[in-house]
């Protein structure tokens, strides 16, 4: 599952409807001894502006994956939700956006770690 690209029902936070949108999951809780497994995911935008540590997926990409265009996958937008609202399967990131994205989370993972030992050391 991890790898894979799926629709998501999400909740849009300016009115509270449902929306399709596409994800990256990165993970899930099977092996969290959990009765309910959830899914670790990041967003697939093609509306937001790309950070430092996103991944762009260009215009011909995006159609060889089966996104409608150029899009963004939020690396820093990391999310935990349900499995039940996973809509369909769109198709597997392919492997060289995979590593690049795998560079990208591991750098933005060791920063967070980084910031959180400054403040240990701060207090």
């Amino acid at each position: 599952m991890p790898g894979e690209i799926w629709t998501y029902k999400a909740v849009q936070p300016n009115d509270g409807s449902i929306k399709n949108r596409p994800i990256l999951i990165i993970g899930n809780d099977k092996n969290n001894q959990l009765k309910f497994v959830d899914i670790h995911y990041v967003l697939i935008s093609s509306s937001a502006e790309k950070g430092k540590y996103d991944i762009e997926v260009n215009a011909y990409q995006a159609k060889n994956i089966g996104l409608s265009k150029k899009s963004i996958i939020k690396t820093t937008k990391i999310y935990t939700g349900s499995k039940s609202k996973l809509g369909n399967k769109i198709n597997d990131l392919p492997r060289d956006l995979m590593i690049e994205f795998l560079i990208k989370y591991k750098e933005y993972q060791a920063n967070l770690i980084e910031e959180l030992e400054i403040i240990k050391v701060i207090s």
